[in-house]
């Protein structure tokens, strides 16, 4: 009796979780319910619950066909998965004939310039002057002025940026300049 009712409640999380996925994978949802031959009113019958269990699938239910949900994934499948969705990897010895030699040096001198130390001394004067910058702005100085501390400020990010190890050079900028 009690393999029974450890079977029956078994089943009915099946379907409760046979529900939850179906907004989320629902032909494995549908696959599920199939296979516990559970009707169609067993979504409706756990969605409206108030918050208890409710049992959808009762004593003497017949269960369908039991089958795998998924496949295994063999290792040819899988580098073809990888190569059909992996998309294109970013490094030095595949760069395009298109990419000027500067931008590949840049790059490989922020990677092999890392200076922890001298990042966080360099964090805190882009903060500094990123302040200054701001006050300049809102005293609304001299253009050449704000200018010339602007400059100053994107000195910093790039010696900062290669203190990190990161390219120096910002990245394109989307959309709609202030």
């Amino acid at each position: 009796q009690r393999a029974g009712t450890v079977t029956g409640v078994s089943v009915n999380i099946a379907c409760l979780l046979s529900v939850m996925l179906l907004p989320y994978m629902p032909a494995v949802s549908q696959t599920i319910r199939d296979q516990l031959n559970a009707p169609q009113s067993c979504i409706n019958t756990m969605l409206q619950g108030p918050g208890t269990f409710v049992c959808a699938l009762r004593a003497g239910h017949r269960i369908g066909t039991v089958s795998p949900l998924f496949q295994k994934l063999e290792a040819d499948q899988i580098e073809a998965l990888k190569k059909r969705f992996g998309g294109q990897q970013n490094t030095a010895s595949t760069q395009p004939a298109a990419v000027p030699a500067a931008a590949v040096v840049a790059e490989v001198k922020a990677v092999v310039g890392s200076d922890p130390e001298n990042a966080k001394q360099l964090a805190k004067a882009v903060a500094e002057q990123g302040d200054k910058v701001r006050a300049l702005k809102s005293q609304k100085a001299e253009k050449d002025l704000i200018t010339a501390e602007v400059s100053k400020l994107l000195d910093l990010k790039k010696q900062l940026a290669l203190a990190e190890g990161k390219n120096p050079e910002p990245a394109p900028q989307k959309g709609k300049k202030k």
